[in-house]
């Protein structure tokens, strides 16, 4: 595994693969890299996951093309391209090898580097996730583009991301919705319809599935019982494909598409038991996990980066 504990910049961009892209180093440790899903970019991982995880692993931020602060494309992509975005990114970075977790989209990123790039993934985190949306008539990413590029308020877009991809408890929680709409509403790097339409394409293009049995790294699914978007049983068909892959299914209030946000200790203490092996270089005891993930907790309470429970996708 790669501990190269090279000294890099906090932050910055690179050019790979015919595009700029954004990233951000937080912590020191084994590298963890994390991929965000279609729409989003990637500072909605330091809501909660970068407080937590950085207290033990280097974390990796990128802005996958068409998002945040990397630059938009100029033609059509696929799944594949951002994939190799992903190791361009970590050829200038001088990572070798990482652990990665993707979200969503996100996780569509990373099954497809770990079958392009095997050789440079440690353990490999696949998050409300799919691998096969191109098999599908009809798909709610190809309804959200079509309402993207034909809403002018954001308000029906808007509408449809709160009810698909948070939980029913939060959806109740009015304060919450209304935090949350602010926090989106004051994106400086909002995406337009195009790169939206761009990254939903790649999106529905995407299957994977007959080729999962290629991937070699000791893998964890994690999905939240009531995910709409990427049901348990579409999860479940992942971690089926992948051998040896761990399933593990996030219950209760706040189980959503983005469990990471809503349940974020839950889906934190997953991760880092998953990972906890190799921090050491040894499996750690479930109470040594313990210590850890409390530690983690205390980070991302203490964090003045976090909000509460009202957060976005």
């Amino acid at each position: 595994m790669n501990t190269n504990q090279t000294k890099l910049p906090s932050s910055g961009t690179v050019q790979t693969n015919g595009q700029v892209l954004y990233y951000e180093i937080h912590g020191e440790g084994p590298a963890l890299v994390l991929v965000m899903g279609i729409g989003y970019d990637s500072s909605l991982w330091t809501l909660a996951q970068v407080p937590a995880l950085s207290t033990q692993f280097r974390v990796v931020l990128i802005d996958n093309r068409d998002a945040g602060r990397s630059s938009k494309a100029s033609h059509p992509y696929t799944i594949a391209d951002m994939a190799d975005d992903l190791s361009g990114l970590l050829d200038a970075l001088g990572i070798a090898r990482t652990h990665l977790l993707g979200l969503s989209m996100g996780g569509m990123i990373a099954q497809e580097f770990a079958l392009r790039h095997a050789d440079r993934v440690d353990r490999l985190v696949l998050a409300g996730t799919g691998a096969a949306p191109a098999r599908s008539a009809v798909d709610p990413i190809q309804i959200w583009s079509w309402v993207k590029a034909n809403d002018a308020t954001g308000q029906v877009f808007g509408g449809q991301q709160f009810v698909s991809l948070f939980s029913t408890a939060f959806l109740r929680n009015h304060e919450a919705v209304q935090d949350t709409a602010a926090l989106l509403a004051s994106n400086p790097y909002p995406m337009s319809p195009e790169a939206y339409g761009r990254q939903a394409d790649a999106y529905l293009q995407f299957d994977a599935l007959d080729r999962l049995g290629a991937i070699t790294a000791p893998t964890l699914v994690l999905v939240g019982e009531q995910d709409l978007l990427t049901p348990p049983w579409i999860a479940r068909e992942v971690a089926d494909a992948i051998p040896g892959a761990r399933f593990e299914v996030i219950r209760g209030d706040g189980a959503s598409h983005v469990a990471a946000i809503e349940r974020p200790d839950d889906f934190n203490r997953l991760v880092s038991e998953f990972l906890a092996p190799d921090v050491q270089g040894t499996r750690l005891s479930h109470s040594s996990v313990a210590n850890l993930v409390a530690a983690s907790s205390l980070a991302a309470a203490n964090s003045s980066s976090e909000t509460a429970a009202s957060t976005a996708p």
